[in-house]
């Protein structure tokens, strides 16, 4: 390994908001990022601008774009890929269900607590933990399911995660 392989990647933090630009720095300091506030011309490997979305810059290119809502382990996440190069955009809340191709059927939107309880149907968590998850009854998460289930054409919960995995409304 040389030295360029052992040098820290440098991230600066950049919002108008400077507690929130503070906090943020402490949630993504690591062992291999040094983070510091600053503005976005400081020198750095990879810029987070704050405001109503996240913007991560990378020294190279490489981009991603969260929600201003976005939890510290999916903006650690969003970090990591664009110093590897990669580009990352978060699913959007609204997915129109189609083919994958771009063309939108007939069906319904996915809301945004149906994404959220998609992604967590995805993870295998029972409608119990899914309710546990996000402060909701696991009655209200089978309602959910059964919406989620609607909207994708599925019969079952496995059949619609392979749906939603194959045409990308959801991750793992």
């Amino acid at each position: 390994m040389d030295a360029a392989d052992e040098r820290m990647a440098r991230l600066v933090i950049v919002s108008a908001a400077p507690l929130l630009a503070d906090g943020v720095a402490a949630a993504l300091r690591s062992e291999e990022w040094q983070v510091d506030v600053g503005r976005a011309d400081d020198a750095a490997d990879a810029w987070v601008l704050l405001g109503d979305e996240v913007i991560v810059r990378g020294a190279h290119g490489a981009h991603a774009q969260l929600s201003g809502g976005a939890d510290a382990a999916r903006l650690r996440a969003a970090v990591a890929a664009v110093l590897q190069g990669l580009s990352v955009r978060e699913t959007p809340w609204a997915i129109e269900l189609g083919d994958g191709l771009g063309e939108a059927t007939e069906r319904e939107p996915l809301t945004p607590r149906e994404i959220e309880v998609f992604e967590l149907l995805g993870k295998g968590l029972s409608n119990r933990d899914i309710g546990g998850v996000l402060g909701i009854s696991a009655h209200t998460a089978k309602y959910h399911v059964a919406q989620i289930l609607a909207k994708v054409g599925a019969a079952t919960r496995a059949e619609a995660v392979r749906e939603g995995l194959r045409h990308g409304w959801i991750g793992l």
